[in-house]
Order: C-alpha cells, then structure tokens, then sequence
C-alpha cells in the first residue's frame, strides 16, 4: 500500500513500530487530527499494513455502553498467547480504528482509559482484572478538542494533518489515475491539482466524475480541455471555489457588512455545521473571509477575488465594488 506525503510522520510511525516489534509489543496509540480527506484513515490503513498488524475499524457512536466495549475488545488478536495472557511468541496486535474519534461517549472514554494504559479490564467480579492482548488504538479527528483531557492524553504519538502541497497532490492525482486505468496529460493533472484545495479526497470525487465525463464523450484520454469544460460544468473555478463558496463571498460582498451564520445558511440553502465545518475554513485559511463575533466579512483580498475571477456582475458591479472599498478604507 503506497501512502504519499506525510514525510515527518511516517519516519516516526516506522521507529515506533521497529521498536514495539523488538519488544514483541504494540505501538502506542496514536491521535491524528486535522482537515477532513487529508490522508487519516489512509495512514491508518498503511501502518496496519506495514506493520503487520490486524486492522478492526468501529464507530465511537456505537459504544454507549461497557458491554459495547468489552464486546469490541473481544476481537482482539489473541495469537502468541497462553492462556494467562503472558507472551510466549510473536504476537500480532490490533488496530482499533475510530474515524471521527471525538464522537465516542464519555463512558467510553473512560473504559478505555485504563484498556489503554495497563492491557486489562475490570471484572464484574469484585478485585478481579481481565487481561487483554496488546492492541492499539488510532482515532482520526477534526475536533480533538472534544476528547476529554484524560483519553486524550493516552495517546502518545499526536500528529496533525494539513492539506498537501502542490508536488504532493500531483503524485497523488497520478497514483488515483494509474489506480483507475486513467490516461491523463500533465496539463490535466495541473489542471486537476489546481482545484483539489490539497485535499486528496476531493481530487479523488472529481477524478472520478472527470472520467466520467470522458466515458460519456467517447473519449479515452483526459485531456485539460476536458478536465477544464467538466469543472465548468460543475460549477468550479481554476482556484477550486465551488458555486456555494462563490455564493458566500458575493453574499458578503454586497452587504458590505457582517452576515450571519443563518443568513448564509438560508442564502446558500446549506446546513449552518455544513458552512462552518466544510466550506468557511478553506476561505478563511485563504485570508478571503473573516468570522467574528457580529458574523462573516468578507476581507479585500476577498473582493479583489471576486473581481479579477469575474464572478461580479459587471454591468450592475462597477460601482459597488467602488464604494465597498470605499467603506472599508
């Protein structure tokens, strides 16, 4: 399994895993947090592969109960075990994946707190432990945050994930188009990279929606005129803005003030946790809006945007984009 980027991280994953394999133990939990589709639960699936490890993905909503979580930690693997639980060969530990870790109760949390730290589990007989395999536990997140502090704490190994860089994006466009029996040209591989914001899963949607442009045209090489007329189609523009996107920032252009988040939902017919979770971040990090306290403003490199892009209106526009300047000066 190829795993692309994440250079850093993957250097200290394998020195954890050569170290746990020479102590015939399992690696220590590991906390990845950051932008959704940057490459969580590829890392996981990677570190399972390469170092042997089973791979038992759960959801965290699903474990509200103890009996939940001792019915998961049943699963374990159990090879190179007696019956005591002492190590009498080379085991083969568990990956617990849970995507979206910040979602498991408190319960749990806490159930897993001491599975974590020492390999056993209470009883239900009084003063009486229940030894468990050495496993460990992955959790992907966008909100670490909402772990509480003593689960959170259990991981040793923390890593945060970022959008990709440009290079790194056009090895993946590649690797997803070779994966699929693509033909592509450079050109639509930029062209692609271009819009994908670095985040691989979106690269990922509209490769699979670009070849199926090309299947519809009868075509069978992607091209960037293709690629260029499918994201036309789509509605996206060279940067990666998307309709919605587009549709906030003319929405808080023409106000010429703070808009707020029910406003935007209502304008864009979006969820207020779809807007704040999925569409602000990327133009916030692009420097093209700010949220306050009163609601979103657009910033001037925003209008600017708007303007060199084309998305205003030029016969109704000229003037509007004179005086919002004008006000915001």
């Amino acid at each position: 399994m190829k795993l692309i980027g994440h250079k850093n991280e993957k250097e200290r994953i394998k020195i954890a895993l050569d170290s746990a394999r020479h102590r015939n133990t399992a690696m220590p939990h590991i906390l990845l947090s950051g932008a959704a589709g940057c490459g969580k639960t590829t890392t996981a699936q990677w570190l399972a592969n390469t170092g042997g490890y089973e791979y038992l993905p759960a959801s965290p909503l699903g474990l509200k109960t103890k009996k939940d979580v001792y019915s998961l930690l049943e699963k374990l693997n159990i090879i190179g075990y007696n019956k005591t639980g002492d190590r009498v060969s080379p085991i083969k530990p568990t990956i617990l994946f849970f995507d979206e870790i910040h979602q498991m109760p408190v319960l749990a949390q806490e159930v897993f707190g001491l599975a974590m730290e020492r390999f056993i589990l209470e009883a239900d007989i009084p003063n009486k432990l229940i030894w468990l395999p050495y496993f460990t536990i992955i959790g992907a997140t966008t909100d670490d945050g909402k772990l509480t502090k003593p689960f959170r704490d259990r991981f040793k190994l923390k890593f945060i994930f970022e959008p990709y860089e440009r290079d790194e994006m056009k090895e993946i466009v590649k690797f997803h188009a070779k994966h699929r029996n693509l033909v592509i040209t450079v050109g639509a591989i930029d062209a692609i990279t271009n819009r994908s914001k670095g985040v691989p899963r979106i690269m990922v949607n509209y490769l699979e929606t670009i070849r199926d442009v090309m299947l519809s045209e009868k075509s069978s090489i992607i091209t960037k005129k293709l690629v260029e007329s499918a994201f036309f189609t789509m509605g996206v523009d060279r940067t990666g803005l998307s309709k919605t996107e587009i549709t906030i920032l003319k929405s808080l252009f023409e106000a010429n003030g703070p808009v707020g988040l029910d406003n935007l939902a209502i304008i864009t017919n979006e969820a207020p946790k779809t807007i704040t979770q999925t569409l602000e971040p990327f133009l916030i990090q692009r420097g093209l809006i700010l949220r306050t306290g009163k609601g979103r403003n657009i910033t001037k490199a925003g209008s600017r945007y708007l303007e060199e892009e084309g998305h205003l209106d030029k016969k109704i526009n000229s003037k509007i984009f004179i005086d919002a300047s004008y006000s915001r000066s």
